[in-house]
C-alpha cells in the first residue's frame, strides 16, 4: 500500500511538472492592407498616384508559427484555419474598404518564434465561374478611370521573419499586412495599358494586353510587402 501511495505521488509530481512546463497562449492571426504613405484616415489610404485599389485577395495554406526550441532549431505550429479545408482565400479589401480579416486562432506553446510561412496556393476548389478560381493572388483596381485586374497563379512558400526576441506569452493577435505602396513601388501607371481596347486592363502572367513588366515588377515586389507586426512591433 505504501508503495502504491509513493508511486501515485510521484506520477502526481510528474504530472504537475510536465503541465508547468508547457504553457499556452490563445494567438489569433489575421490579415490586411496597409501603406507607408501618410493619409487622413487610420486604415491608410487605397490610392497610389493614379491608381485606386477596390478589392484584394489571396489564397493561401499550410499557415504555420515556428516556436526556437534549440539554438539552431524549431518546431512548426500549425494555425487552426477557417473551416475552409485546406486552401482558403484571405479578402483584404472589398469595394474599396480595407477589412481586417482573420486566418485562423490556436493555442501557441509560450516561447520566442522566429518566423511565420504559409503557401501561396491556385484557388483551384472554388466554382469555376469564381473571379478568384486558379489565381492565388487577386487585385482589382482602377487605372486612371479604367477598371483593372491584377492577378497571379503562383504558388510558392512565403516565410516572414519575426523581430528577434518576439515571445508569445499572453492572449495577442498577429496581423499580416500586405503594403500596397510597396507592391506598386515603382510602376509608372503610363506603362499599364488596355493592350486590346476592350474596356478592362488586365495585368498577369500570361503577358495579358502586353502588360508583362508591370507583372514582372508587381510579383518581384510581393514577398517584401508582406510584413507580420503584433502589438509590441511594426
Amino acid at each position: 500500500m505504501l508503495a502504491f501511495s509513493t508511486s501515485a505521488i510521484l506520477v502526481s509530481c510528474n504530472q504537475t511538472e510536465e503541465s508547468q512546463e508547457i504553457q499556452e497562449s490563445e494567438v489569433t492571426l489575421s490579415a490586411k492592407v496597409s501603406t507607408n504613405i501618410p493619409s487622413e484616415g487610420d486604415d491608410g489610404s487605397l490610392v497610389f498616384k493614379n491608381v485606386t485599389v477596390t478589392d484584394v485577395n489571396i489564397a493561401v495554406k499550410d499557415v504555420k508559427m515556428h516556436l526556437k526550441i534549440a539554438d539552431s532549431k524549431t518546431r512548426p505550429i500549425n494555425i487552426m484555419t477557417p473551416n475552409k479545408g485546406p486552401k482558403f482565400v484571405v479578402p483584404m479589401v472589398k469595394d474599396e474598404h480595407i477589412l481586417l480579416s482573420r486566418m485562423g486562432s490556436f493555442l501557441a506553446p509560450n516561447g520566442f518564434y522566429t518566423n511565420l510561412t504559409f503557401d501561396l496556393t491556385k484557388a483551384d476548389n472554388l466554382p469555376e465561374n469564381s473571379e478568384m478560381y486558379g489565381k492565388s493572388v487577386l487585385i482589382k483596381a482602377d487605372w486612371k478611370g479604367i477598371p483593372s485586374m491584377m492577378y497571379m497563379d503562383i504558388e510558392d512558400k512565403i516565410d516572414i521573419k519575426f523581430n528577434p526576441g518576439t515571445e508569445v506569452n499572453a492572449t495577442q493577435e498577429l496581423v499580416l499586412e500586405l503594403y500596397m505602396d510597396q507592391l506598386l513601388m515603382g510602376i509608372d501607371p503610363g506603362l499599364v495599358q488596355d493592350g486590346n481596347g476592350d474596356g478592362m486592363i488586365i495585368v498577369g502572367p500570361n503577358n495579358e494586353d502586353g502588360n508583362e513588366a508591370v507583372y514582372d515588377m508587381i510579383e518581384a515586389h510581393l514577398a517584401d510587402a508582406l510584413k507580420l507586426k503584433n502589438g509590441e512591433f511594426k
